[in-house]
């Protein structure tokens, strides 16, 4: 185990004294810790509780995304609550994560960010029939949703030439024409929401290439 996640692991056990590392079931390339999550509302009542599971890569840490399953059955294995058959959580939108990924976590922050929110807000949908915030639709569609509420993006032939400049299909220069919009000179139109979808990564901005030539595509038929 590495320095930082040993330290970090170290502070987690020492806040969050209802998990512990499940030694069965960690191996080297994974550390696996099992607890309970207790739902508390901003009044001090008790809503409940859930079993969890949290699996975390050693290799690469802190730029990884951990893994959360649900180990109690309590939340229905339904897209509609964003939770997989195995019971594996959707924590939020993919690229949201891989930001996460690629600035750095710590087990504390990612559990505050993430974890207890997403059990947290699966009382609140059981309670009041919604979801507090924000709330993505699946798959391709939470894509859409993503670019229009990110970037106020919405028309699919305009967001497949940001994701071709972000990959370098299109070359740039700053001075120059932009090859999206057209403007006199890229730098100041297109240039800053390009350098915003680089972060995601070429194997997300991919995927999503192919979301919206699909969806230019049922457009123009």
């Amino acid at each position: 185990m590495n320095t930082r996640l040993n330290k970090d692991l170290t502070d987690f056990l020492n806040t969050y004294f209802n998990f512990i590392i499940n030694a069965d079931k960690t191996n080297d390339g994974y550390l696996v810790l099992d607890g309970v999550i207790n739902i508390i509302d901003t009044n001090g009542d008790f809503w409940n509780d859930y079993e969890v599971r949290i699996v975390i890569p050693e290799l690469g840490y802190p730029h990884v995304v951990p893994e959360v399953y649900e180990s109690s059955t309590k939340i229905e294995r339904d897209d509609d609550f964003h939770i997989s058959k195995k019971g594996k959580c959707c924590l939020d939108i993919h690229h949201k994560l891989m930001l996460e990924k690629r600035r750095g976590i710590t087990l504390i922050s990612f559990y505050k960010k993430y974890v207890y929110p997403f059990f947290a807000n699966h009382q609140y949908k059981i309670k009041t029939e919604s979801y507090a915030g924000e709330e993505y639709e699946h798959d391709a569609d939470g894509v859409v949703q993503f670019y229009k509420e990110e970037f106020n993006l919405t028309d699919c032939e305009l967001i497949v030439k940001y994701i071709n400049c972000s990959l370098g299909v299109f070359k740039t220069e700053r001075n120059k024409q932009c090859p999206i919009c057209g403007g006199p000179k890229y730098k100041k139109c297109c240039q800053i929401t390009v350098e915003k979808l680089k972060p995601f990564g070429k194997e997300i901005l991919k995927l999503d290439l192919e979301i919206f030539k699909a969806k230019l595509a049922g457009i123009s038929s």
